[in-house]
């Protein structure tokens, strides 16, 4: 099933969309919605898709009917086709059945308790029997089970099971999804014992385990809206979000945010060349942003120091 993973951290996200900022997108904590609950439990569904739309037709023409039906939002006709498939299916095509079969109960609306319990068993069952894709997958999605789809959050294991993931099989691209899932757990405990510099700096050195530059940026990302969020000092947010615009993969609206953000830390930790730079940036690659005029008045402002 290696084929089925090429822009598998697109589909992904460790992060959802970047929300609540000022309109300058600048440093202030989100308001009204905390990191906490950015990775929406709703989109849950959806998210699990990924994995169907990042398969390589190769792999999709073993069990077709399954994969294009979850390709299409159809999760009944999706298991009826996995179901058909795994009759005459091979060991691994059986392994692919069962795979499909509980991502598809993951997705089908409304997500009943019974389908989760279902879908962890098929994926338990998928990890501890292998180390296929299959099983790396599964091991993936059996974290996501317990930090959101399961009625009652269990941080702890979904921990557990993205560092096994990540532990056994780094440069896999399921271990590299999981790295900005474990990140938000290690951010936003449940029990915040560990002071948010703490955090902030555990987090950090998963940095070092990011292989993909997509992964690198996610972290990055996750990491500034962190130290944002925690009120710490503004300045050790500017690393992470020059990092994630170098690494060029953030889409627009993410991207105009950054360019802002860095903007707004560099002109407030004394670099003002930089800060200009970067609205300049801004103003050029988006001319019908709302926040135009705001930093218009911001460049102005600067001109005059």
């Amino acid at each position: 099933m290696s084929a089925l993973l090429p822009g598998l951290l697109k589909l992904f996200p460790g992060r959802s969309p970047r929300r609540g900022a000022d309109p300058l997108g600048t440093v202030c904590h989100p308001r009204g919605d905390t990191p906490k609950k950015r990775l929406d439990p709703k989109v849950g569904g959806r998210l699990a898709l990924g994995a169907v739309l990042a398969l390589a037709p190769s792999v999709r023409a073993s069990m077709p009917e399954g994969w294009q039906a979850l390709t299409v939002l159809k999760a009944d006709e999706a298991l009826r086709g996995f179901d058909a498939g795994r009759a005459s299916a091979t060991p691994a095509g059986a392994r692919e059945a069962d795979f499909g079969r509980a991502v598809a109960l993951l997705a089908r609306q409304p997500v009943t308790p019974d389908q989760v319990e279902t879908a962890r068993r098929l994926f338990a069952a998928l990890a501890g029997s292998g180390t296929d894709d299959a099983a790396l997958g599964a091991r993936y999605f059996l974290g996501r089970i317990a930090q959101h789809h399961q009625e009652h959050a269990d941080p702890a294991e979904a921990a557990r099971q993205f560092r096994t993931l990540i532990a056994g099989h780094e440069t896999s691209l399921w271990a590299q999804a999981a790295l900005t899932r474990l990140a938000l757990l290690e951010l936003y405990p449940v029990n915040e014992e560990t002071p948010p510099a703490g955090r902030v700096a555990a987090a950090e050195r998963l940095l070092a385990q990011a292989h993909l530059p997509v992964a690198q940026s996610e972290l990055h990302l996750v990491l500034a809206d962190a130290i944002f969020y925690c009120e710490l000092p503004p300045a050790g947010a500017l690393p992470h979000l020059l990092a994630a615009e170098q690494l060029g993969r953030l889409d627009a609206p993410t991207r105009a945010d950054v360019l802002v953000q860095i903007a707004e830390v560099s002109g407030l930790t004394g670099n003002p060349i930089q800060a200009r730079r970067f609205y300049g940036t801004f103003l050029a690659e988006f001319p019908l942003d709302r926040r135009r005029f705001m930093v218009v008045q911001k460049l102005k402002g600067l001109d005059k120091k």
